[in-house]
């Protein structure tokens, strides 16, 4: 097999070219061009996106949402592989967690056309989220220069819950206060213990879930009760699965973050699904 590899040598995995290549071809794959995230603007990739190629990508979440706005409705095919510190999207296809895994599996892959959702212009592979979450990722990038990426994690989460910021929204025509609301790229089982696992990627639905506590205890309650499985039994925790929503605010702008990338955008937020919109080579763990 013949790919163009992207390749993010600053992701969680830290793979260089120097360390791709040999791994490639010790599988019979053929790296026809080479490019990093950086490149994406590379005039000689949009010509080859063009023609129909495989693309790899080797890099995180972030990684994979920058290369994929650049595939979706396209004749290519996203390859993704894990060069990530969390690997979600890889994860929720079902493949293996490690390069070489996928890689010497690659003649029992197969192509799949999947979904992708948007927040205005900005695509999301996973997830969006709005409230504690992209303020954990704004402190989180400045504690980090001093503190470490784990340490940078725990103490952003921390002050955000002693924060509790309750944002003024309306969605779709209700009114909400809400510290938190999740917009995930498909179906997700909230009923399964300890994490909601995604459970199709191809349904043309979004998974909204907005929490509306009034105090930091209910909002910790509402967590562990997703953790457990029961959040649909709850008053202050609604769960939907439309195709579009829109969110309204007062502000200018709202900090809003997709695939662990954030930014702020300015409302309404206009979430929808893109059906099928995007090639997919799919290489299930054995």
């Amino acid at each position: 097999m013949n790919v163009v590899l992207i390749y993010n040598p600053k992701s969680g995995g830290r793979k260089t070219l120097q360390a791709l290549r040999p791994l490639f071809k010790r599988h019979g794959v053929k790296i026809e061009y080479s490019f990093t995230i950086q490149q994406l603007d590379s005039k000689k990739l949009a010509s080859l996106i063009a023609r129909g190629v495989t693309v790899a990508v080797v890099g995180g979440d972030g990684s994979l949402n920058s290369v994929a706005r650049h595939l979706v409705n396209t004749k290519s095919t996203l390859l993704p592989l894990p060069g990530g510190t969390f690997n979600h999207f890889v994860r929720d296809l079902g493949m293996a967690p490690d390069i070489e895994s996928v890689i010497e599996n690659l003649d029992a892959g197969k192509r799949k056309r999947i979904d992708v959702a948007y927040v205005n212009d900005e695509l999301f592979l996973n997830n969006s989220n709005l409230g504690l979450y992209p303020f954990s990722l704004i402190e989180r990038k400045t504690i980090r220069k001093v503190a470490g990426k784990w340490i940078a994690a725990i103490l952003s989460a921390v002050d955000q819950l002693t924060a509790f910021r309750r944002h003024a929204l309306i969605v779709d025509g209700e009114e909400f206060r809400s510290p938190f609301v999740f917009v995930g790229n498909n179906v997700y089982d909230i009923q399964s213990a300890l994490v909601p696992q995604r459970t199709s990627l191809a349904r043309g639905l979004l998974t909204v879930m907005i929490a509306t506590s009034q105090t930091r205890r209910q909002l910790l309650s509402a967590v562990m009760a997703v953790l457990r499985g029961d959040a649909a039994k709850r008053k202050d925790f609604t769960v939907s699965n439309p195709k579009t929503m829109t969110i309204y605010s007062r502000r200018s702008s709202i900090p809003v973050s997709f695939d662990g990338e954030v930014r702020r955008l300015e409302p309404p937020l206009n979430y929808r699904i893109s059906p099928r919109s995007l090639n997919v080579l799919v290489v299930k763990a054995k």
